[in-house]
């Protein structure tokens, strides 16, 4: 293993001709790594590169960047109706993964998402269900597993891929369809999820492939209207769909650090915490009728089970063990395990932020040697 810095960047290319080389170069990363029967025309690509507006919404294409040179590819859409963006494709060329390279691309991806100001409730990726026409680090299973760890959840329903060529509409290829929201997903509403289908088929695929179609325009949109009544039907009547996941969400979202609770919060919670605890083991102590006695070292181990889950809660369960150790001992020392003090709101000492960066950003990643 060596380590690497390397500064990545995402790169938002147009029709320009200071774009044309990275173009060239995304779309022969794209071409070499993604399967045909899954890749969308260069061509079609290159004619919705210079006229990426539709009525419905807009095309993003992106080229990723490592140390100035194109090792990615990735295109998406944005659907303001829905308020949906639809991740259609997002490659990086085969010597360039790295154990951190697809979660690098979905960050700077996700960052030049955030900073385009879209209003936006779920982002969709839709994938092949298994590895059939792609390798074990391509295919959909291990994207989907990718997708977990960066806040996407799996859609708990059986999903069909639209197809790219107006040919073969009785055949049904069977994928995966992702979902991120705003907020971890767990559950979905069914409107919500028809809504989200509707947008990927009659916002997404629609508007690119009416404009190569030509008169099969109408039979493929009758295409996209059947697939949009089976999915409602196999929802049948449920009123939430289930999504699995995500268990953790590795992206950056903000860096703001979320203020903790007050201390004149926290105190009182421990008063009413401790209060009900002495309430609850007096009524047992009368109900029972324990004499004096023995109530009495009941009372004082109770104390210490409450203060050992104050100790381990507020993040000092080992200054607290000591502390007790030195107290039984009969004298003070300094103890091993005390924490730093958290700087005051006002000190003037911030904490560090983590940075975001759409472009040039410094990150450290573990490459495996070729």
């Amino acid at each position: 293993m060596r380590r690497v810095n390397a500064s990545f960047e995402l790169r938002l290319l147009g029709s320009t001709p200071a774009d044309r080389a990275d173009v060239d170069k995304a779309l022969a990363i794209f071409i070499k790594n993604t399967s045909a029967l899954l890749r969308t025309k260069t061509n079609q690509i290159r004619q919705k590169i210079a006229n990426p507006i539709t009525a419905e919404g807009i095309f993003y294409f992106a080229a990723l960047c490592r140390s100035k040179t194109v090792i990615g590819f990735a295109m998406f859409g944005y659907y303001p109706h829905s308020k949906l963006v639809v991740v259609d494709h997002m490659v990086i060329d085969n010597e360039q993964r790295g154990a951190a390279a697809f979660f690098i691309f979905v960050q700077l991806l996700h960052d030049t998402i955030q900073s385009l100001g879209l209003e936006i409730d779920f982002t969709a990726v839709e994938l092949e269900d298994g590895n059939e026409y792609g390798s074990e680090q391509t295919g959909g299973n291990e994207l989907v597993r990718l997708l977990g760890q960066v806040g996407f959840g799996k859609v708990h329903a059986e999903y069909f891929l639209p197809n790219i060529e107006a040919v073969n509409y009785e055949a049904r290829y069977a994928g995966v369809l992702m979902l991120r929201g705003s907020q971890k997903l767990y559950r979905i509403r069914r409107e919500d999820l028809l809504q989200i289908s509707r947008g990927i088929l009659f916002e997404h695929y629609l508007p690119w492939y009416r404009d190569f179609l030509g008169k099969q325009t109408v039979a493929y949109q009758n295409y996209l209207e059947e697939l949009h009544q089976e999915f409602a039907t196999r929802l049948g009547n449920q009123s939430t769909i289930k999504i699995n996941g995500p268990e953790v969400d590795s992206l950056i979202v903000s860096p703001a650090i979320l203020a903790s609770r007050s201390f004149e919060f926290r105190v009182g919670q421990y008063i009413v915490m401790f209060a009900a605890v002495v309430a609850i083991a007096g009524a047992a102590i009368c109900a029972l009728k324990i004499s004096p006695s023995s109530a009495i070292p009941m009372l004082i181990a109770l104390v210490a089970v409450f203060g050992g889950i104050v100790a381990i809660s507020s993040g000092r369960a080992f200054e607290v063990f000591e502390a007790t150790i030195q107290l039984l001992r009969g004298g003070k020392q300094k103890l091993r395990y005390q924490q730093p003090e958290v700087p005051a709101k006002n000190s003037g000492t911030a904490r560090p932020r983590l940075q975001n960066k759409q472009k040039n950003s410094e990150i450290a990643t573990r490459d495996k040697l070729d």
